[in-house]
């Protein structure tokens, strides 16, 4: 399986390089010592940058890495379950991403934004969150469609790296999705570590494996909606 992933890979890059036209410099040569510095200096960056670490890096974090180990532990799912799980769940993701790309153009020209879609599609990442944890092992048949439902509702955070991308001059663009990418990923680490870490201590301290769980999930629910709030409480003073 792996070695046919690396040969797509591969048959990927030739494409690139075959297909692909001659790049064409348009834009005055910028340093990167200065461009990254300017990026890294920006509001515009900032506000966004807690819901990349905690709203795409969550999401990233419990779909690689934490859905499956819910629901076998806290939904008493087998492996084998779980994985049938795993694989709708990333399916749907899939599914996902591919509308978002063909109907975001679509809305834009309806005057539909990528901040407001932001603004308002990103709660629902949380009421289905909550609802994961709330409800715990008490509909383990429900667990695959309320992680699936998570997911899906995150993608609105996906769309934060488009809002990047429009937000600097194109000559910046590419340095700033590439700061931006750091920071995602950095979240995802962070957050996939600090998972197990969470739920072991709770565990330490007395807490059932379950519940061990939902404070764990809660806490990153709890972050991820104060990157929202965040990331509105900037919007007025950018705007200025």
């Amino acid at each position: 399986m792996f070695t046919a992933i690396a040969a797509s890979l591969l048959l990927v890059m030739v494409c690139i390089y075959a297909c692909l036209p001659p790049w064409t410099a348009t834009q005055r040569h910028v340093t990167t010592k200065a461009s990254y510095l300017s990026i890294w200096k920006n509001r515009k960056f900032w506000r966004v940058a807690p819901l990349g670490f905690f709203g795409f890096g969550g999401l990233v974090a419990i779909q690689t890495l934490w859905a499956s180990p819910w629901m076998v532990e806290v939904g008493g799912w087998t492996p084998a379950e779980s994985a049938a799980g795993l694989f709708s769940i990333n399916l749907t993701m899939l599914l996902s991403f591919w509308i978002w790309g063909w109907i975001t153009p679509e809305l834009h020209r309806h005057g539909v934004t990528v901040e407001r879609l932001i603004t308002w599609g990103t709660p629902s990442t949380h009421l289905t969150m909550a609802w994961l944890v709330l409800q715990g092992p008490s509909t383990p048949s429900w667990i695959p469609v309320m992680l699936t439902l998570f997911c899906v509702c995150s993608t609105f955070v996906s769309m934060s790296q488009s809002l990047i991308g429009l937000s600097f001059p194109a000559q910046l663009a590419g340095r700033a999705l590439s700061s931006y990418n750091l920071v995602i990923f950095t979240g995802v680490f962070t957050i996939q570590g600090s998972i197990g870490y969470c739920i072991d201590t709770l565990q330490d301290h007395g807490f059932s494996l379950v519940s061990a769980y939902q404070w764990t999930f809660g806490t990153l629910g709890v972050c991820s909606f104060a990157s929202w709030l965040f990331f509105l409480a900037w919007a007025p003073r950018e705007r200025q």
